[in-house]
C-alpha cells in the first residue's frame, strides 16, 4: 500500500465513523421526544449567540446536563457520538505539516507480526532457566532504557541473537508497542516479506515501485524479524538489505533485527559490507537472548 492509499482508508474511516455517530443521535432525536426538544432549545440558543443576542446561560447549561442526562439512561457515551481520533497526532487526517503521519507510514508495511499484548510490564524472566535469569534481565533492562531515550539513543541498530523459541520476537514486540504508544513509527516485518517488497521495488517499473521501499525508510523504527530465513536472490537480497541499513544508519534511523544466525553466520550471507554496519559499527548492539528453546520448556 503506498502513502496516497493508506491516507484515504484513514480519511475514509473517520468519515465513515463520523456519520455512523450522526446517524445514531438522529435516530435518537426521531425516537425520544424529550431529547428532541432538548437539542431544539440548545440549538436555538446557541443560534442566539452567535446572532450577538444575549442568552440566558444557565438556561443552557441547565439544557446541556438535562440531554446528557437522557443520553446517559440510554446507555449513549460521548465517545459514540464524537468518535475519538485514532490518531492525536495528524487527528486522523493521515497528514502533519503537508507529510505522512507516523500512522500512516506504519499502516503502510507492517505484516500483523507485532504482538499487541506484548509489554515489558507482562514479561516474566522467570520462564528462561535460572542461569541465564540475570543476563536476560539486563537484556531487558537495555531495552527499556532504549525506548525510554527514543529516539535520542546510544546506539541505532540493535541485534536480538539467539535459537529459535528463545523470545526475539517477543522481545521486539514489547519494544515496538513501547515505541508507538509515544506516537513514533514503527514497521514490523519478517525478513520473507522485506525480500517480497525488494522483489517488486526492483521489477517494478511505475508509480508504485516507491511504495514497497520508501515506508521501509521512512518509518522511525524498522523491526526485521528471523533475518537470514528469507531467500536469497541474485542482485536483490543482499543490495537491497545494505541499501537500506546504509539508508537508515545515514539518516539517524533506528533499525532492530532478530535473528538465528551468529556474527559469523551473518558475515558468510550477507558479506562484509553489510556485516561491517551491523557489527563494525559503534551505532549497533548485539545480544545473544537465551540457548533455551522457551516453547518446549513451557510445553
Amino acid at each position: 500500500m503506498d502513502y496516497k492509499k493508506a491516507i484515504n482508508k484513514i480519511v475514509e474511516d473517520r468519515i465513515s465513523r463520523e456519520t455512523d455517530a450522526k446517524l445514531l443521535y438522529l435516530e435518537l432525536l426521531r425516537s425520544d421526544n424529550e431529547l428532541y426538544e432538548t437539542e431544539k432549545a440548545i440549538r436555538s440558543i446557541k443560534m442566539d449567540k452567535v446572532k450577538g443576542k444575549q442568552v440566558d446561560e444557565k438556561t443552557l447549561n441547565d439544557l446541556l446536563v438535562r440531554r446528557s442526562k437522557i443520553l446517559y439512561s440510554k446507555g449513549v457515551t460521548s465517545e459514540m457520538l464524537n468518535p475519538p481520533y485514532k490518531c492525536e497526532k495528524c487527528k486522523d487526517t493521515g497528514l502533519v505539516n503537508g507529510k505522512p503521519c507516523s500512522c500512516v507510514i506504519s499502516k503502510c508495511a507492517s505484516d500483523g507480526l507485532i504482538n499487541s499484548e506484548a509489554t515489558f510490564y507482562n514479561s516474566d524472566i522467570s520462564i528462561f532457566p535460572k542461569e541465564e535469569q540475570k543476563r536476560v534481565a539486563t537484556i531487558y533492562d537495555t531495552a527499556k532504557a532504549f525506548c525510554n531515550k527514543f529516539p535520542i539513543t546510544n546506539k541505532l541498530n540493535l541485534l536480538l541473537m539467539g535459537k529459535c523459541g528463545t523470545g526475539k520476537t517477543y522481545l521486539a514486540s514489547c519494544i515496538a508497542n513501547e515505541i508507538s504508544a509515544k506516537g513514533y513509527s514503527v514497521i514490523m516485518l519478517s525478513s520473507f516479506s522485506l525480500v517480497d517488497r525488494m522483489r517488486k521495488y526492483h521489477t517494478t517499473f511505475d508509480y508504485e515501485k516507491l511504495s514497497y521501499i520508501d515506508p521501509l525508510l521512512d518509518c522511525d523504527l524498522l523491526i526485521i524479524d528471523d533475518l537470514g530465513s528469507e531467500n536469497i536472490f541474485k542482485n536483490i537480497t543482499v543490495e537491497y538489505l545494505f541499501h537500506i541499513i546504509n539508508e537508515r544508519m545515514t539518516a539517524n534511523k533506528h533499525t532492530i533485527f532478530t535473528t538465528n544466525l551468529d556474527d559469523e553466520m551473518i558475515c558468510s550471507r550477507y558479506g562484509e559490507r553489510t556485516y561491517s554496519r551491523l557489527f563494525g559499527s559503534r551505532q549497533s548492539i548485539g545480544f545473544a537472548l537465551s540457548d533455551t528453546d522457551l516453547r518446549k520448556a513451557t510445553n
